[in-house]
């Protein structure tokens, strides 16, 4: 398939995923954001269901990160290649069929970084720090805070200054919208549209929330790391943000005593499989800094 045909009908699944309530209705929506042939989104469907780039819950479609990076990158980008390589590397000659004949060593030793991560992981984090600094670099002056900040001792973070020296995030948090979509939709797809604290099931209504709060990252691949973030509920938002609960590093729950009647609060621990070793690192600064002990 086409790729520009493939991008354009992931941005319309992406788009329409929430509005949603079937897949008949997503099928139609996409077909009236692309004015594409049923034929031709259903195969889409399936390609990206096949190579796991796209699943189903129930009737709730979910595209993994890779996927959306490949669809917003720029053609011919580093993001493209190496997002359209993360979703389908295993079948070398469908990639090569479709245009992608990797021979740039810059290219090539990224996918050799890439190849070393954990398969487990839900995005590469070598992908989400270059998609990162893709998403930054569109702006030719940007003023910066929190310079003087210390990052969290992420296990990347050599690779990080190597590609985004620039420490500190930006003064207007509106300059990074595009990264907070991004945190947001990557989050989603962790979490299947669930807050992992009560259970509840509202996609519109839940948020993205920072781990280490964005007022107090040190770089602005912090902002954008799925790592420091949870997608809760109002509720369950309002208590981690104002320190009334923590985390562990094995998920157990921590209530502060500031806190008058947890048990109207529904708050139980968080599933270990989410504490992930730069969770932790986001997690321990949570539990420093805005945990009200």
């Amino acid at each position: 398939m086409n790729k520009n045909t493939l991008k354009q009908i992931i941005l319309a699944i992406n788009e329409s995923s929430l509005e949603s309530q079937s897949r008949e209705e997503l099928i139609h929506r996409v077909k009236e954001k692309t004015q594409l042939a049923r034929t031709t989104i259903l195969q889409a469907i399936d390609i990206l269901y096949q190579y796991k780039a796209l699943e189903w819950l129930q009737e709730e479609v979910d595209l993994f990160p890779c996927a959306v990076i490949f669809a917003r990158s720029k053609p011919n980008s580093i993001t493209e290649i190496l997002s359209y390589w993360q979703m389908f590397h295993t079948d070398a000659s469908f990639w090569r069929n479709n245009g992608f004949e990797i021979k740039d060593k810059k290219i090539l030793y990224y996918i050799e970084q890439m190849e070393k991560e954990d398969p487990e992981k839900i995005v590469s984090d070598t992908l989400s720090i270059l998609y990162t600094d893709s998403i930054i670099h569109k702006s030719k002056y940007i003023p910066y805070k929190n310079e003087d900040r210390t990052i969290v001792p992420l296990k990347n973070r050599d690779f990080l200054y190597n590609v985004m020296p620039k420490k500190g995030i930006p003064t207007n948090r509106d300059i990074s919208k595009d990264l907070q979509v991004y945190f947001k939709d990557t989050l989603m797809h962790e979490f299947d549209r669930t807050c992992p604290i009560c259970g509840i099931h509202m996609p519109h209504m839940l948020i993205a929330s920072h781990i280490k709060p964005f007022r107090d990252c040190a770089h602005i691949f912090e902002a954008a790391d799925h790592n420091n973030g949870l997608l809760l509920c109002r509720n369950h938002d309002f208590l981690f943000d104002q320190g009334y609960i923590s985390y562990q590093d094995d998920g157990t729950l921590i209530i502060s005593k500031h806190l008058k009647h947890p048990e109207h609060y529904n708050l139980k621990d968080l599933n270990s499989k989410y504490m992930s070793e730069n969770r932790k690192l986001y997690m321990n600064y949570h539990r420093k800094h805005i945990f009200q002990d």
